[in-house]
């Protein structure tokens, strides 16, 4: 094996000193490379860390959110069926009103209108008794013989006054044709009465329906509104639930950002050790 001959120029050979100084800063930076690495892992530890307890936060956070708007909607609704029930109980007591005066009302002009039969009914009679009473009773102590003349049934006696008698006889039938015609405008007069008592019963129906359905539309307006409320209220709900939401992804954004960026610095200050320390190890055996 052939013998290598290298010579080795003394002179250039640094000294003991400046060997262990060399060493000594080279350990330095080792040992200053493993405090950052371990500090570049501690810090990207509690990130990741933060991170999992901000993500945490938010679920929590979000839950809670989820579960503060269902009991506003139970609220919401609860408040809606009472407002529901007491509209409901409100009309019901009108209704009810309405049908109490209206069956008064009814009742009533029942009343007036049998009082009204019952006092005709009593002037018709008044008036035929007294009818019968001013009848002429010519028939019955009067008759006619064959030779037309008027006898009294008990003398016998032949009236000389025939023409008078007749004449009265027929005024009387003349006031009993008059009194017919009175009893006959009574008559329609009650019918006029009771035509009225109809067409006020007729009127207050229809005031009746039509009061039923004013109110009927008052509570559907009520309602109406009521529920465009519910809706607006409904509507802001998801409006900051749409925030909330974007908020946190705007976060979890920022979060991962701020992660890249992190290993991003942390790749380069590796990078860039690495390369110090294989140009101080380059230096120092040259």
């Amino acid at each position: 094996m052939a013998e290598c001959n290298v010579s080795i120029d003394q002179k250039k050979l640094p000294g003991v000193k400046e060997v262990c100084r060399d060493f000594a800063v080279l350990e330095d930076h080792c040992l200053a490379y493993n405090l950052q690495e371990q500090e570049i892992e501690s810090h990207l530890a509690s990130n990741v860390h933060k991170s999992r307890l901000v993500q945490q936060d938010l679920q929590v956070a979000k839950k809670l959110q989820e579960e503060e708007d269902e009991r506003a909607k139970a609220r919401s609704q609860k408040q809606h069926g009472d407002i529901e029930r007491q509209d409901n109980e409100i009309a019901h007591e009108i209704q009810e009103e309405l049908v109490r005066q209206a069956e008064q009302q009814r009742q009533q002009e029942e009343k007036d209108a049998a009082i009204a039969r019952k006092l005709q009914e009593k002037e018709m009679k008044e008036e035929r008794r007294r009818q019968k009473q001013m009848e002429p009773k010519f028939d019955e102590d009067y008759f006619e013989d064959q030779g037309g003349r008027i006898v009294h049934r008990g003398s016998g006696a032949v009236i000389a006054e025939t023409e008078q008698r007749l004449n009265e006889a027929t005024k009387g039938m003349t006031k009993l044709d008059l009194r017919e015609q009175e009893l006959k405008d009574m008559e329609v007069a009650r019918k006029l009465q009771e035509e009225e008592i109809k067409a006020s019963k007729i009127h207050s129906r229809a005031a009746q329906v039509a009061q039923d359905e004013e109110i009927a539309r008052l509570l559907m307006e009520q309602e109406k509104k009521e529920y465009k409320k519910n809706r607006e209220r409904e509507k802001e709900r998801e409006r900051e639930q749409e925030k909330e939401r974007e908020r946190e992804r705007m976060a979890l954004e920022r979060m991962a950002m701020e992660r890249r960026r992190q290993e991003g610095d942390y790749r380069v200050n590796v990078h860039q050790h690495r390369h110090f320390t294989i140009s101080a190890l380059g230096e120092l055996f040259l």
